[in-house]
């Protein structure tokens, strides 16, 4: 990553732990938080979706200069019919935040339960970054999630090969 990739990564990071959000980092980050050396931009995250939880996350957002990139305002994420029909009508995985004026800051949402923040919460390590906690998806769900992936992309068979030798070395390290 690039300072300036680390460094709105780290700030949009941080932001949500002071603002108290639950929340779980995946995904590419996850994956180079993991150790595994690759090149992301993006921020996958599965935030509670408790409407609490999720209000805060919204105000984050907000402050953080972060739209909405579907033409849909994003206090209708607290709807769960909404973020139903998300998944249903549109394929859709991720509700997204973007800076218009800096479109490498962004923040992907997972909508879907099966990546929500109740399903994956057993499964994180805790990095510490300047000293704030975050939550951040452990290596083995990210392999079972790669490799579910069907078909595979060519950075998915990268970072499921990357992710073996990184668990393959903590093994032997231990």
């Amino acid at each position: 990553m690039s300072d300036n990739t680390a460094n709105h990564i780290k700030e949009i990071l941080i932001t949500l732990d002071e603002c108290g959000i639950d929340f779980i980092v995946c995904g590419g980050i996850a994956l180079v938080l993991q150790g595994v050396e690759r090149f992301t931009m993006d921020i996958d995250l599965s935030v509670d979706l408790n409407e609490t939880n999720l209000k805060k996350f919204i105000d984050a957002m907000h402050a953080l200069k972060l739209k909405p990139r579907a033409p849909v305002p994003a206090i209708s994420l607290l709807d769960p019919e909404i973020r139903k029909m998300f998944i249903e009508e549109k394929n859709a995985l991720v509700f997204t935040f973007f800076d218009p004026d800096n479109p490498f800051r962004q923040v992907d949402m997972f909508i879907p339960d099966s990546l929500s923040f109740e399903a994956l919460k057993h499964e994180i390590d805790i990095i510490t970054i300047d000293n704030h906690p975050i939550k951040v998806l452990n290596r083995q769900k990210l392999l079972e999630l790669k490799e579910s992936i069907s078909p595979p992309r060519e950075k998915d068979i990268f970072d499921i090969q990357m992710l073996k030798k990184v668990i393959k070395a903590e093994k032997t390290s231990e």
